[in-house]
């Protein structure tokens, strides 16, 4: 049996509401900048929430704005890497079908049909991952488990979304997941942990990594930003729209995570957290953050993307991936946009108002979707 391989991150893209490039992406998430912002299309439209993470260097009316939003980021990550598409696997998270607006009106695309275009030019192995907001991180977990068996060198991994229409505003909405317009700021709308959090805001984007092992990186003299140290999955069996309030199966994907690496808690130095904003969200993973580190929880930093870039479903974990593995790279952790009062049973040790410079080297980064879906990689700067 072949012996299990190191697996590095080689290459990384993003596209987002705060940059389209992993540069500025980065650059905006250290400056606290929100991408949030009120769309004139849905206050038109008068749909009951008119806010969103609207990804400005796409046009909204493009008809194939899903797979140039999804291209985008892996041309960006195979560039970094020195790699083309005939010489990786592919697995990706497109999520839901998406209802795109068109210039002759709203397009229809299945999500398969997003996957397929995308992955024609990749090799072995190629897969679509549907796992609702955790299918971004699960995709980079599937990937390191293929790299690490030995199965193949590199395999391109990722996820993209265009949650941004009509659809799926009233359908978000009508679970009371949304946050809903009250007249403030538009891009303070989603404010994870926050005392005054009311749910997340929608947003497009997509997010690639490079997984390779180190035997290759190493022979191709590609640059090597991080290391893939371990990943978890788990599975609540709880409810459609919202998780144990105890975070017990948030806290066992964790505890895998760690565990897949050899490794334990007190090895993890900060949290990128799934915190979407949503009120039973944050206080399970609150709670399961907690659990997790026992004691050491004060010690260890936390921060959360979506008060900053909105939830870009599929995109979401990849996205935070990315800010993960440039954490690993400068040791610093950004912080958590549009938290200023934490509430009660969310105590954690917040990342608040600036970035905080801690030489962190390994980083768990979680999603947490619905159905109970659970996924986390844990990264660590490359030894």
């Amino acid at each position: 049996m072949r012996a299990a391989q190191r697996v590095v991150v080689t290459g990384c893209g993003a596209v987002s509401a705060v940059g389209a490039t992993t540069g500025a992406f980065w650059e905006a998430l250290l400056a606290g900048r929100s991408g949030i912002a009120r769309l004139p299309r849905f206050v038109a439209a008068h749909l009951p929430v008119t806010v969103g993470g609207e990804v400005a260097a796409v046009p909204h009316g493009h008809a194939d704005r899903d797979l140039v939003l999804a291209s985008r980021a892996i041309d960006e990550a195979l560039g970094v890497a020195g790699l083309n598409r005939s010489a990786v696997g592919f697995i990706w998270a497109t999520g839901l079908d998406t209802y795109q607006e068109g210039d002759q009106g709203p397009v229809f695309r299945p999500a398969g049909s997003c996957f397929a275009a995308l992955a024609r030019p990749f090799r072995e192995p190629r897969r679509m991952i549907a796992a609702a907001c955790a299918a971004g991180t699960q995709a980079i977990g599937e990937a390191y488990w293929q790299v690490r068996a030995g199965h193949v060198d590199a395999c391109m991994a990722g996820g993209s979304s265009c949650m941004l229409s009509p659809f799926y505003i009233i359908g978000f909405a009508a679970l009371q997941a949304l946050a809903a317009d009250d007249g403030d700021d538009p891009s303070s709308a989603c404010r994870p942990f926050d005392r005054r959090r009311r749910g997340f805001a929608v947003s497009d984007g997509a997010g690639a990594l490079v997984v390779e092992s180190l035997e290759s990186a190493r022979r191709r003299g590609a640059p090597v930003l991080a290391e893939i140290a371990g990943f978890g999955m788990s599975q609540d069996r709880y409810d459609l729209n919202r998780p144990p309030e105890d975070g017990s199966g948030a806290e066992r994907c964790l505890r895998r995570a760690v565990q897949d690496g050899g490794l334990v808690p007190g090895d993890v130095d900060a949290v990128n957290a799934h915190a979407t904003g949503t009120r039973a969200g944050d206080l399970a993973e609150a709670a399961a953050i907690r659990r997790f580190f026992g004691d050491a929880w004060t010690d260890k930093p936390v921060s959360s993307l979506k008060g900053a870039i909105g939830h870009a479903m599929a995109a979401a974990g990849a996205l935070e991936a990315v800010a993960a593995v440039a954490t690993c790279r400068t040791g610093v952790v950004p912080p958590t946009v549009n938290l200023g009062d934490p509430d009660d049973g969310c105590e954690l040790c917040h990342v608040i108002g600036r970035p905080r410079q801690d030489d962190v080297r390994t980083v768990l980064s979680a999603s947490f979707g619905m159905g109970g879906q659970n996924a986390a990689v844990l990264f660590r700067r490359p030894a």
